[in-house]
């Protein structure tokens, strides 16, 4: 069992720590032949993991995971991977695609995935958080139920956190409700000393796991959790609750629309509107924009077109900015940001946005939107796409003729919005 070095050689170790020399340590922690030793100086190394992460390079972060790979000892194993853990836990992915590759030659006598049983029986987080990582990669039933109980026993939330991760990746429907029961937990409930931020971390995990399991009881676990009191769950679930796009999820993430007190939840709703589009099967698409909009009219009493707005203007997906600039056009409210969010998307790089911001525009209240045609109209090159639209724009605020609107609407092709709403 390995202990601690003697005095002189920890106060040696320390020393190097102290002066930075982490190569130095490293060397002592692959290639000394005392088992204490290598402990000692993987143990400090651990402690001073946050001022080793600022100095690691490629080849210190690889030369750790072979000593993970070849290291006899579980204790020694525990004390570099919680180096690693504070450095970067994709390496975690790394070592179990190594073991993959070479599943006899294990640092110990088990071979993988055997040796994931093993670990996660350990007292070491950092081991348990191996095991997990490797649980989700094998998939099979027995890992299954091994997941199910790190769900429902694991009391460190870095372990935890990525078990739920592990359990939405392999998508099995018994995980939903140990993962709903973690939408509801505090610090309360974990014998560590946890902040809020890994508690918050466990939360979005799960919100996202669920998400990915995608089932009737995984939607009706998030539908639960829409309705807390915990304003920052309530913001994750609503903004990705609508990637299920099911129709009954229209409603549910409109009526958060009507929250005049909170406006990151106001956001997060919108974007919950726009991902229900996006996600929707293509037949279905019609159906849902009609009863978002229909709902928006009915029971949203404040102008959400500025959430609407930033969405046009910054999300980074294209199909998520054509159905925002759609949507804009159908409020029966117009901010100043929703009409400059739309005038800006004329002089975009997608034709289709550019489109249908135009279409957009012939809607919104022509004494708002003529004085920001007029402008940018004077910045933009003649013969240019955008110019033509904006003149397109101009010249149906300035004539109401029906016909006009209808030669403007015909010219933009928008007369189905999933033409140009359903593909990035």
């Amino acid at each position: 069992m390995a202990q601690s070095p003697s005095p002189n050689t920890a106060d040696y170790l320390y020393s190097l720590a102290n002066r930075g020399e982490y190569g130095e340590l490293i060397r002592h922690i692959r290639d000394h032949d005392d088992q204490h030793v290598r402990y000692g100086a993987a143990g400090i190394l651990a402690e001073s993991a946050d001022s080793f992460a600022e100095a690691v390079t490629p080849q210190t972060q690889q030369a750790l995971i072979d000593c993970v790979l070849s290291e006899p000892s579980d204790a020694v194993r525990a004390n570099i991977l919680d180096v690693l853990l504070t450095v970067d836990e994709s390496t975690f992915d790394t070592i179990i695609t190594r073991l993959e590759a070479s599943p006899e030659s294990t640092p110990t006598e088990t071979p993988y995935p055997l040796i994931l049983t093993k670990w996660h029986s350990s007292g070491r987080p950092s081991l348990r958080f191996l095991a997990v990582v490797g649980f989700g990669r094998v998939g099979s039933q027995s890992t299954i139920n091994k997941l199910r109980t790190t769900l429902s026993r694991e009391t460190d939330l870095r372990v935890l956190r990525r078990a739920i991760e592990e359990a939405g990746t392999v998508g099995d429907e018994t995980f939903v409700s140990p993962i709903q029961e973690h939408l509801r937990a505090g610090n309360d409930d974990f014998q560590q000393s946890a902040n809020s931020e890994q508690i918050a971390a466990v939360k979005e995990a799960a919100v996202e796991a669920l998400v990915e399991i995608g089932t009737d009881a995984a939607y009706e676990a998030l539908v639960a959790a829409s309705r807390s009191t915990d304003d920052e769950l309530k913001e994750q679930v609503i903004g990705k609750i609508g990637r299920f796009g099911a129709q009954e999820t229209v409603d549910l993430v409109v009526d958060e629309l009507d929250d005049d007190s909170n406006e990151s939840i106001r956001e997060e709703a919108a974007e919950g509107v726009i991902t229900t589009f996006t996600e929707t099967e293509f037949d279905e698409g019609d159906a849902v924009r009609q009863q978002a909009i229909e709902k928006i009219a009915e029971d949203v009493s404040t102008d959400v077109s500025e959430e609407f707005a930033s969405i046009v203007e910054e999300s980074p997906h294209k199909s998520e900015q054509r159905n925002a600039a759609w949507l804009l056009g159908q409020l029966e409210g117009s901010s100043e940001e929703a009409i400059d969010s739309l005038v800006d998307a004329l002089d975009d790089d997608d034709p289709d946005l550019r489109r249908i911001a135009s279409a957009s525009l012939t809607k919104l209240d022509e004494t708002k939107v003529e004085e920001k045609i007029e402008s940018f109209l004077e910045t933009v090159d003649e013969d240019s796409e955008a110019q033509t639209l904006a003149a397109f724009v101009q010249s149906n605020l300035q004539n109401t003729a029906a016909e006009a609107k209808k030669e403007l609407v015909e010219y933009t092709h928008v007369t189905n919005p999933s033409d140009y709403t359903s593909s990035e």
